[in-house]
Formats: C-alpha cells, sequence, structure tokens
C-alpha cells in the first residue's frame, strides 16, 4: 500500500495538486486557479530601486500589498499613523495594506532605496518574525552591499522566466536581512521550537537526533526538556502525535488503515497496531469500525 498523501505544487499561474501514483512518482490531480489558493502562500509582487531627487515626495496614498524600502544612502522622512520618522542608509520602513503613508526624500541628502512588495497571507507571520508591525515599522539591515545584491538578484528573477519556488526563496532572502529597531524576536524556547517541529512533520520519518538538530541542542538536553515539561521523552511524545492524528484519520469515511497509518509516519503495520492498541484500547481495524457503526447511528 502506497502512503496516501497529497499536496499544492505552483505551476505555471495555478495550483495543483498533486498525490502518490506508483513507483514513487507523482501525479497531477487537479489545477486550482490562483486566484482561488493564493491566500495560503508568501508571494513577491514587484521589486525595484530608485534614486530620489531632493526633496522627492510620494504620497499620502494607500497600498494594497505589503511594502518595504531600504535606504541603501541618503536620508529622508516616513510618515504612517500620525508619526514622523526619520530614515538614513541601513534603515527601512514597513508600508502595509490600507495604510495610508507618505515619505520625503531630504532636500540635501535625498535617498536612494530598493523596495519589495509582497502579498499572501502567510506575509503577516512573516512581518512577525522580522519584529515588524504597525507599531513598529521601521526596521534595520546590517550590510548595504549585502542587501542590494540581493534585491539585484531578485530583480533579474522578475524579469526572466523563473521558478516560483526561487522567487519566494529570493524574497525570504530579502526578509531574513532584516530586523526591527528593536533588535530581533527573542528566541522561541527550546519545547516550543521542537515541539512544532514535531507537529509539522510526523508524516516524514524523523530521528530525534534530527528534531534535536533543529531546536539547536544536543539530544540529551533535548530528553531533559521533554521529561521536564511533558513527562515524556521525544520520541514517546512524537508517537502521541502520530497516534492521535492516525485515530483522527480513522474517523473519518473512506480512508482505509494503511492509509492512516502511511499519512502519520508509520511503515510497519505491526508495531502500527501495536501501538495503536496499546493507547486506544483496540486495533486501528475495529477503532475504524466503530466510529464508523457511530456514524450510522449504530447500525
Amino acid at each position: 500500500m502506497l502512503p496516501f498523501f497529497d499536496f499544492m505544487l505552483h505551476l505555471s499561474g495555478k495550483y495543483v495538486r498533486m498525490r502518490a501514483k506508483g513507483g514513487g512518482m507523482l501525479e497531477a490531480v487537479q489545477g486550482v486557479p490562483l486566484g482561488l489558493a493564493e491566500g495560503g502562500m508568501l508571494r513577491l509582487n514587484f521589486c525595484g530601486f530608485e534614486t530620489c531627487a531632493p526633496g522627492h515626495s510620494f504620497g499620502p496614498a494607500v497600498r494594497d500589498h505589503f511594502l518595504i524600502h531600504c535606504i541603501l544612502s541618503g536620508q529622508g522622512v516616513f510618515q504612517a499613523e500620525g508619526k514622523t520618522y526619520p530614515l538614513e542608509a541601513g534603515q527601512g520602513f514597513l508600508i502595509l495594506p490600507g495604510q495610508v503613508t507618505c515619505y520625503t526624500a531630504d532636500s540635501e541628502q535625498p535617498w536612494r532605496y530598493c523596495w519589495a512588495g509582497f502579498s499572501g497571507s502567510e506575509a503577516p507571520r512573516w512581518m512577525d518574525y522580522c519584529g515588524l508591525s504597525i507599531f513598529q515599522p521601521i526596521c534595520c539591515f546590517g550590510s548595504i552591499p549585502e542587501m542590494e545584491d540581493c534585491v539585484r538578484r531578485m530583480e533579474r528573477n522578475e524579469q526572466s522566466v523563473c521558478s516560483p519556488l526561487i522567487s519566494l526563496a529570493r524574497l525570504c532572502d530579502f526578509l531574513a536581512l532584516l530586523h526591527s529597531e528593536q533588535g530581533p524576536r527573542p528566541v522561541r524556547p527550546v519545547f516550543e521550537t521542537a515541539a512544532d517541529y514535531m507537529a509539522q512533520n510526523y508524516s516524514y520519518p524523523l530521528a530525534i537526533e534530527q528534531v534535536a538538530g533543529y531546536a539547536g541542542v544536543s539530544r540529551s538536553h533535548l530528553f531533559r526538556i521533554f521529561k521536564r515539561e511533558t513527562g515524556l521523552s521525544p520520541q514517546e511524545y512524537l508517537l502521541q502525535i502520530r497516534l492521535n492524528r492516525a485515530a483522527e484519520l480513522l474517523k473519518k469515511p473512506g480512508l482505509r488503515v494503511m492509509e492512516a497509518m502511511y499519512s502519520c509516519g508509520f511503515s510497519d503495520p505491526a508495531h502500527f497496531s501495536r501501538q495503536f492498541k496499546r493507547r486506544f484500547g483496540a486495533p486501528p481495524s475495529v477503532y475504524r469500525k466503530e466510529h464508523e457503526r457511530e456514524r450510522n447511528g449504530g447500525k
């Protein structure tokens, strides 16, 4: 039995649903128009550079997307939400969708800046990662040459036909160079980082060493943290995630036991059945039938 899984892939302006076919191959199931599926994406709209004339101003104006300007030389002011921010090279500013803003180049040392506009429902979360918000719209970046080179690469990609994944990667490179003036966000607690990584990747073969590496600690340190927080070892915690997810899938009509097993990161039917029975008091096949009877009104 093949693993039961599918995912969305962006191809030629559409999102295409892919699923396992056989022999390790994938097949396209259906195409979804871009406008119906773009909400879950982070997408680069455009980018560029501008050398402003002295006193050059833009706004008051409103954008329908996220926009970040990064100052490469000179200085100017940015106005938003009733506040005025004097800015210089090495700083940048965030404009939010629907926000009225105005920005003006200095009359003696006008700025030169680069910018990137982007959209998608993942954009607010990325702004949170950067420490940026309507209350903290000003960011910093460490290296002006590195920032300029990054946007040049984005610009070249936008001027040529390239994979959407490359475009997304370039945008992520751009955002990774930014941090708020208040400094980077505090590092997430190790347990939260590791537990979230497990929750996102339980369906794949996942070694605890891999989880520890992602969280930035040794396996033994990760073990101590999980024991302290949950009373379980990391391996037991991961098993619990997989079994709970398998139980959820088995309650759904039309999904077979082997499909649920593969979907939750198991590869050995006997091991899966044994662990499932230990946790839920019945083998997966019996558990599935019981819930099928419940859906049918006890028949």
